[in-house]
């Protein structure tokens, strides 16, 4: 790619460190958890309009600070002065506070480093399964998460020690990122004409602002074009995530009638999230129908990161899987489960395929997949 566009990564040194290829994952979990605590400020404050006005503009500080390119170093700098809540005159509290436990994960000895090597492998498996979606015919690509799944993680310190300092070091690593941001490109090019500028020239800070303005765009053709809402507050969600919904997901074949309709679930479930998000570390989406009756969870669930799957050609995929919510009393949302149907698999398997049509039919017009013969007929659709 051409250097002139002003993108720069951590990954480019030649001496890169042991865990630098998902050394960022440490604080984009953290940003997380830090606007996770921002939301609930801005609710518990938003009568009192000088702290929920600071509360927002370190929420947007936050947001552009998660997916900023620049080195980590620079960006756990500018995290750790955003960190400061005004409350009142001359008085700040720190976000940690607020927070019951912090996510972010030192190594501090040999089956610390082990467990670390295990999540950024996992993720970094997931990432390049992603980009291999896009980039499908990259044999770069190909060979390192070939290599990454060789990667025995489960071995003795020493052994994975010396894996993991030699990949560090690999030209693979410095492909796949420049892949990444790659991707970031192809992400912003559909919406180049409102963005009033050529992308590929785009410095490091009008990227950022690209993003944003790209992202808002995108939610509101979800909008307009569907009866559904991106939902952003994903934290009550998450632990739904961990696992793969039993039934609807890209591994199972009997609730999809078949290996050819549960392929085509996969890819419209992966372009849906390569659609919505330009952050390869989204692993899950809420969308909830404009009426708030039901909450759809889409993504790929925490088990899964691991295990690829090929398709037909040899396409690897990740298992997405979908999960269906249903509104209860106030504002909270409850699973539709097989429990409530006892051992009758198939009300079950007729309430999931009649609360998810609208839903599959809405996202399908919206980012341009048709939708098969044999799909709808899984579904039943036009009767």
């Amino acid at each position: 790619m051409d250097k002139k566009s002003g993108f720069t990564t951590v990954y480019e040194a030649p001496d890169a460190g042991t865990l630098a290829f998902d050394s960022r994952r440490d604080f984009e979990d953290e940003i997380e958890t830090h606007l996770e605590v921002l939301r609930e400020l801005q609710t518990e404050f938003k009568d009192k309009e000088d702290i929920a006005e600071s509360l927002h503009e370190i929420a947007a500080k936050l947001a552009a600070l998660k997916v900023s390119t620049e080195p980590v170093e620079a960006v756990q700098k500018k995290l750790k002065a955003l960190t400061q809540v005004p409350f009142g005159e001359g008085k700040n509290l720190d976000l940690a506070a607020f927070r019951k436990k912090s996510p972010h994960t030192k190594i501090a000895d040999p089956e610390a480093y082990l467990d670390h090597v295990r999540k950024l492998v996992r993720n970094t498996t997931g990432n390049l399964t992603q980009l291999l979606h896009v980039f499908e015919d990259d044999n770069i690509l190909q060979r390192f998460l070939a290599e990454l799944q060789k990667l025995d993680v489960n071995s003795d310190y020493r052994t994975v020690r010396h894996a993991m300092d030699k990949l560090a070091k690999s030209p693979q690593l410095w492909h796949y990122n420049e892949k990444k941001k790659a991707f970031l490109l192809e992400w912003l090019r559909p919406f180049q004409e409102e963005l009033g500028k050529p992308i590929d020239n785009l410095s490091a800070e009008e990227l950022q602002e690209a993003l944003k303005k790209v992202g808002t765009l995108r939610e509101s053709k979800l909008e307009m074009m569907t009866n559904l809402v991106q939902e952003k507050n994903r934290g009550p969600f998450r632990k739904y995530n961990r696992e793969m919904h039993a039934v609807m997901n890209g591994r199972n074949k009997d609730f999809w009638s078949g290996a050819e309709v549960r392929d085509e679930f996969i890819a419209l479930m992966t372009k849906l999230i390569n659609w919505m998000s330009f952050n390869l570390e989204d692993r899950f989406l809420l969308f909830k129908t404009k009426d708030g009756g039901f909450c759809y969870l889409i993504g790929f669930a925490d088990e899964s990161l691991a295990n690829a799957i090929e398709l037909e050609g040899g396409k690897l995929a990740l298992y997405p899987h979908l999960k269906v919510f249903l509104k209860g009393k106030g504002d909270n949302y409850g699973e539709i489960t097989q429990e409530a149907y006892g051992g009758d698999s198939a009300a079950y398997f007729r309430s999931l395929k009649t609360a998810v049509v609208p839903f599959l039919v809405s996202i399908a017009v919206m980012v341009e997949f048709e939708l098969s013969g044999a799909l709808k007929r899984s579904f039943d659709m036009w009767t």
